[in-house]
């Protein structure tokens, strides 16, 4: 699967931001700046703190957690995609290295936070969180935003070909049932284990309706059961002391 992962994501590499991705729209920068608050919040990020960003992409969150003042260290398993992370990161001082997220070549207990978006869902995620948990110092947080598999969108795009194919997905990529998760996160040696449904923003919202979308999100997401079917599950947890 990894090979694969990567093979595919190198061939689309250089056209990934102009047909995939939706972070130039107004919806995608405000998912972006939202997810990349989540991360900093939940994991109490401050300058000076050694972080890790698995599955970096094309580095648009990479681009928001640099200006956080933080050791970064940003990963991806496509080399395609840290060239173009690279030129879209400019004078910003990032750490890019290629790697494998379920066998990540770093010495054990050395990073304060890992933290990642959408990066889960396409690999082994016991084996990733395995590896997140070692290389962690004690009282180490993660946070991951992952697709929700309740949201009735994403369960047919993740279980359907066609559907999965025309939406740029790739082959091996999944989506997460909250309750599943969170059990893994405690058979993996973390505390504080939280798996929160969140954002009905949906990236193509169209511009004129992104702030009525985006209040109408924030009250769904207070609503019981119906925040169930967000779009996105914030993935947390604590390494023991």
């Amino acid at each position: 699967m990894p090979s694969r992962e990567s093979s595919y994501f190198d061939s689309i590499a250089e056209k990934f931001d102009s047909r995939y991705n939706t972070y130039d729209k107004p919806a995608g920068k405000l998912r972006v700046k939202r997810r990349a608050g989540l991360f900093r919040d939940t994991c109490a990020l401050s300058p000076g703190m050694k972080v890790l960003e698995l599955g970096c992409g094309t580095g648009e969150y990479t681009f928001e957690l640099a200006g956080l003042g933080l050791s970064l260290y940003s990963t991806d398993i496509s080399t395609g995609m840290l060239s173009v992370a690279l030129k879209k990161l400019g004078p910003r001082k990032v750490h890019f290295f290629a790697a494998d997220s379920c066998n990540l070549p770093v010495k054990n207990c050395i990073f304060d936070a890992v933290i990642g978006n959408s990066i889960l869902h396409h690999i082994d995620v016991a084996m990733a969180l395995r590896q997140a948990w070692r290389v962690l110092k004690p009282s180490g947080r993660i946070a991951f935003s992952e697709p929700n598999m309740c949201n009735p969108q994403i369960f047919l795009q993740k279980n359907i070909p066609f559907l999965k194919k025309i939406s740029g997905d790739s082959p091996d990529e999944t989506a997460f049932w909250r309750f599943r998760i969170k059990r893994l996160l405690l058979e993996c040696g973390f505390s504080e284990a939280r798996v929160i449904p969140f954002d009905f923003l949906h990236p193509l919202t169209p511009d004129m309706l992104v702030k009525a979308a985006e209040r109408a999100g924030s009250l769904f997401e207070r609503l019981f059961l119906f925040k169930e079917i967000a779009g996105s599950l914030l993935i947390t947890g604590v390494k023991k002391a």
